[in-house]
């Protein structure tokens, strides 16, 4: 579904993008635990 709505035709195209996105997601999340972690004690 996403690959349509960006214009892919393939699947492997996607797939082949997909991975840029995973940085900030994984930065994003790492810093969620942190404050988490910071106010559990």
């Amino acid at each position: 579904m996403i690959g349509k709505l960006l214009g892919h035709s393939k699947e492997q195209t996607t797939a082949r993008y997909a991975h840029l996105a995973n940085a900030p997601l994984k930065a994003a999340a790492n810093r969620i635990a942190s404050r988490i972690a910071e106010v559990a004690g």
